[in-house]
């Protein structure tokens, strides 16, 4: 019988971004796919900002993909062909992260990027590969695995993860019910060639006869979604022509539609399973939730849960933490799917009622409440953060915590705010600085009057790295512009500022990029013994 340490179901984004988690990890698996080659669909077409910072800690791969896609800079909307607002993303100033703006990118291309990066580990998905039955033992998971030529194997693995959607034969296998329902209206989209007067960013419609929403892609093409015309039944595939008719109905000005690329219709979901870990059983991406597909989240959030989940099976299966570390992917990522859930239900129903009386007050109010809501930028930014998840954190979770004299804005399971370095050889980020596979510990001079020098910083660290230096990476970050070979500099003391720091103090983060523990210099011994824990 095969073996491998983690069994992955399923090769979409969540599937592929575990599997390069675990292959820069170098913890041994197996990706398995029953279909017999990738979709060259687009799907899903938004990685969001904290996607981006994700898979930036894979050799540079955001800026790879954001020159194959398109950054969108904006959104606008219109109810009953009448201009109400439109929001520029250079008006909302995100000084955390290289990646202030959303990517419009095909799946296709998305999983092609993960494809290669595992080629450079020597890995691949086995396709087509269909898991016919799983049977979870106290030891591990036993697997029986269909292949192209109809042969059945067996493999023992000590985790299965299901990325295998919404008829996950991991949740079923795990005995979980998968609550939810189906949303009640039916969508149309097309991947179309257009040509109009909004050759840039998001426009959003809405009016008696539905919404329609248009998204640009690259080479012209753009993405459109409207409720199905009340005049196709479930039966009836959609034409370049429902589309053409949805502008003229939604949209004012003239639009020519042209050379399809895909047109398909689909019924929308939402559904949420109670524990993300059954055991030696784990859910994520779309075996675990269903979003609508308000505000992009779906892909995003899946991803997001191979990044949490990759890093804690790599420090349990080399034997650096026990088994209660893997309980904590469900602490923390089940809130996250529970509240993204209801907010995209929340707005969901709002943009796609066909009751007519919310259509009327929708159409009514929408011109009058979206500016006054969105005029305040601070409004405007705190509802952006939420849909580019990077105000997403885990500070109820048991494996973080801030140090007892620490008073900080950022605390213990915070994402870490990016920022601009100057490296002794060449420039980074902070989150630039903190790839790969260990946890960092980055040591903050302080400002002013307050600061202390490289020689303080190292000597304070001296004893935490001699008993930990084997999974934790150690930084200096001195505000100052003299440069030295051990040291990175913050002449501005812009970083500091992100941080919080004035004091001398430290953090340390985690291979997700959210903060483990965090305090005053002065107290770093509390930091020895949260990480003997």
């Amino acid at each position: 019988m095969d073996t491998t340490d983690v069994l992955i179901i399923g090769a979409g984004p969540t599937g592929g971004m575990l599997a390069l988690e675990l292959a820069m990890q170098d913890i041994p698996f197996r990706i398995i796919d029953s279909a017999p080659i990738r979709s060259d669909k687009s799907r899903a077409l938004v990685l969001h900002s904290r996607t981006l910072e994700l898979l930036n800690r894979h050799g540079g791969g955001a800026e790879e993909l954001i020159k194959q896609g398109r950054v969108n800079m904006g959104v606008r909307i219109f109810a009953n062909k009448k201009f109400v607002f439109e929001m520029d993303i250079n008006d909302i100033i995100f000084p955390d992260t290289m990646f202030p703006a959303p990517l419009m990118i095909s799946q296709a291309e998305t999983e092609s990027f993960l494809d290669k990066g595992l080629l450079k580990y020597g890995k691949s998905v086995e396709r087509p590969v269909t898991a016919e039955r799983l049977e979870q033992g106290d030891d591990g998971v036993t697997a029986w695995l269909r292949h192209a030529d109809g042969t059945e194997k067996l493999l023992r693995c000590k985790y299965v993860v299901g990325c295998d959607g919404a008829h996950s034969i991991v949740r079923k296998s795990a005995g979980l019910k998968f609550e939810g329902a189906a949303y009640p209206q039916d969508f149309v989209l097309a991947d179309v060639h257009l040509k109009w007067k909004h050759p840039e960013g998001m426009t959003i419609f809405m009016g008696s006869t539905g919404f329609m929403v248009v998204f640009p892609m690259k080479d012209s093409v753009f993405r459109i979604i409207l409720t199905r015309p009340s005049h196709l039944n479930n039966d009836t595939e959609p034409t370049i022509r429902d589309f053409e008719e949805a502008f003229v109905a939604l949209a004012p000005g003239e639009a020519e539609l042209f050379n399809p690329v895909w047109i398909s219709r689909f019924r929308l979901h939402h559904r949420n399973v109670e524990n993300y870990r059954v055991g030696r059983m784990f859910m994520a991406g779309d075996a675990a939730h269903i979003h609508s597909p308000a505000g992009g989240q779906g892909m995003n959030t899946g991803m997001q849960d191979a990044v949490n989940l990759g890093w804690k099976l790599a420090s349990v299966i080399r034997g650096e933490k026990g088994d209660s570390l893997l309980d904590t992917y469900n602490i923390e990522r089940h809130k996250v799917g529970e509240n993204l859930l209801r907010g995209t239900d929340r707005i969901f129903d709002f943009m796609s009622t066909k009751n007519p009386v919310y259509l009327y007050l929708r159409n009514t109010l929408v011109p009058w409440i979206v500016p006054w809501l969105l005029k305040d930028r601070n409004r405007l930014a705190s509802r952006f953060r939420f849909i580019s998840q990077l105000g997403i954190r885990y500070r109820r979770s048991p494996i973080v915590g801030s140090a007892s004299t620490h008073k900080g804005k950022l605390h213990g399971g915070d994402r870490a705010p990016d920022g601009k370095l100057t490296g002794p050889e060449q420039d980074t980020t902070v989150l630039g600085l903190c790839g790969g596979p260990s946890h960092h510990l980055l040591l903050f001079s302080g400002i002013g009057s307050a600061a202390v020098g490289e020689e303080a910083l190292q000597s304070a660290a001296a004893d935490l790295m001699a008993e930990n230096s084997a999974w934790v990476k150690l930084h200096k970050i001195c505000h100052t512009n003299l440069k030295t070979e051990s040291r990175y500099l913050d002449p501005e003391g812009i970083v500091h500022e992100l941080y919080g720091f004035r004091d001398p103090s430290y953090i340390l983060i985690r291979p997700d990029g959210h903060v483990s523990f965090i305090g005053n210099l002065g107290t770093i011994d509390e930091l020895r013994v949260w990480m003997k824990t």
